[in-house]
């Protein structure tokens, strides 16, 4: 499940880029950061399945 990178943007390559562009950066970064988040809490719950099934078999 990777996923393909974009180019890394160097201080020196964002100086050069115009506002418009650094919107549209600073907006996918949003959304990718969002998505990232999102996908923390699912696998966040998915662990705390996991352990409660984990508990519950070791007790029975």
């Amino acid at each position: 499940m990777k996923k393909k990178l974009g180019p890394k943007l160097n201080r020196e390559i964002l100086k050069q880029l115009g506002t418009q562009q650094l919107v549209e950066i600073i907006i996918d970064q949003g959304k990718s950061i969002e998505n990232l988040t999102n996908r923390v809490v699912e696998l966040e719950k998915e662990i705390e399945k996991l352990k409660v099934s984990r508990d519950l078999e070791t007790i029975t």
